[in-house]
């Protein structure tokens, strides 16, 4: 069983009570998910803490009249009752086409959140004039509605309908929309989806244009589109709900089981068919025909129920799938928590080393200092000694021209002395 989690409404409504760009939140004020689902985190993503909570079970809007409450029912019974015939209010006022302009692609979106898992699914509804042009042809109006499951690639907030819209996993602020720029057409819209959805599988994209495929498909989602036909009834009346139970016999009771259990449209023409035949039952031709209507009807029957196994047996095959699906994806998240354990060490390490480096270098350095401190020591030791053995060889030298001087005095007196002998 799902809950509405949150409504997104852009660009359309009246004039009055119109909805530009709208979020109504009802998010993680509930009860605790018995049974949480794994959830997909993006890659080296922390994983979310604790188990989610279920939307408000009850919530109240206050607004004037005229302020848009029945607009927005009306916008919501749109998405799970497609078709004119269903719209809150009536048919025959072609409501909905009076709240496009001619320059809108209106959406309104709506996030359901399981009860017992948590998980979320996104259905919505995208709708435009054709030709850009308000006319009063209900083939103009075109809709179509789609389906996704929020994770990463895509979530509420996050819907391509402008050109400009960022793709992230969530907003910068609850209830914040990334949407701006120029609004997109239904192609445009639909082009992004369907890329989003082949680059990111997980979100089990689904895009329907006839009724009853979307209804086939709400029912297989678990979202049972009759359960909100009884709240249309409900709330034909600006939520007079007492009227729909006022019965006052047995008969009325009888109408009102039937109206819940079967779908007025059908059992009209059944009603019909039954009655021409039971005034042809009293004549043994007609008996014939009858019996060999039934023959057909066992056939064709006998062709639904071999449809309908065939249908069971593709559903087990897509569960499986879905098993298998989400057992890897648990496997990826866990290899996620390991592969940013390594990274952690590897950056503990490569910190170590670095600094290990910047250590030696200044070790280095200080080797350097100390080798040339060496250096100029010993050049200052040799510098010195050099200048003591010069020191030593001038006082030589000195020494050696005095003697020289003194030599050649005496020579001189000797040879004064020879020439007076």
């Amino acid at each position: 069983m799902y809950e509405l989690s949150r409504v997104r409404l852009y660009s359309i409504g009246p004039a009055g009570a119109r909805y530009a760009d709208t979020v109504l939140d009802l998010r993680g004020v509930g009860e605790e998910v018995p049974e949480p689902a794994p959830v997909q985190a993006d890659f080296f993503e922390e994983a979310p803490s604790g188990p989610p909570r279920r939307p408000a079970p009850a919530g109240v809007l206050f607004l004037e009249n005229g302020g848009g409450k029945s607009v927005l029912l009306k916008l919501i019974f749109s998405v799970m009752l497609p078709g004119h015939r269903n719209t809150l209010g009536g048919a025959s006022s072609g409501v909905l086409r009076k709240f496009l302009l001619a320059e809108d692609c209106g959406h309104v979106a709506l996030e359901w959140q399981h009860t017992l898992t948590g998980e979320s699914v996104v259905v919505g509804k995208v709708s435009e004039w054709r030709g850009r042009q308000v006319s009063n042809d209900p083939r103009k109006f075109a809709e179509a509605w789609y389906s996704f499951r929020p994770g990463p690639g895509m979530t509420l907030d996050s819907l391509p309908v402008a050109e400009s819209t960022a793709l992230r996993t969530a907003p910068e602020r609850e209830g914040a929309s990334g949407a701006s720029g120029r609004r997109r057409t239904m192609k445009g819209f639909r082009d992004v989806l369907t890329e989003t959805g082949k680059a990111y599988p997980n979100l089990d994209v689904v895009w329907e244009e006839v009724h009853e495929r979307w209804k086939e498909h709400l029912e297989a989602l678990g979202l049972d589109p009759e359960l909100f036909r009884y709240q249309r009834e409900m709330n034909a009346d600006e939520g007079e709900a007492a009227g729909l139970f006022a019965v006052k016999n047995d008969a009325d009771f009888t109408d009102l089981l039937l109206r819940a259990v079967t779908d007025t449209r059908d059992t009209d023409g059944l009603a019909d068919l039954v009655h021409g035949f039971s005034h042809k039952l009293g004549r043994r031709a007609e008996l014939t025909a009858e019996r060999d209507f039934t023959a057909g009807s066992l056939e064709l029957l006998h062709r639904i129920a071999e449809a309908a196994d065939l249908r069971g047996r593709a559903r087990a095959v897509h569960a499986g799938a879905e098993t298998r699906t989400r057992a890897l994806a648990g496997r990826m998240s866990a290899r996620g928590a390991a592969e940013r354990d390594r990274a952690q060490a590897l950056a503990t390490r490569v910190q170590q080393a670095a600094e290990t480096v910047t250590a030696a270098s200044r070790a280095r350095e200080g080797a350097a200092r100390t080798t040339a401190e060496l250096a100029y020591r010993h050049a200052s030791l040799a510098l010195a000694a050099a200048e003591r053995s010069a020191a030593g060889l001038r006082r030589e030298l000195t020494e050696a021209r005095a003697v020289h001087a003194a030599w050649q005095a005496a020579e001189t007196v000797l040879q004064h002395g020879a020439a007076t002998d």
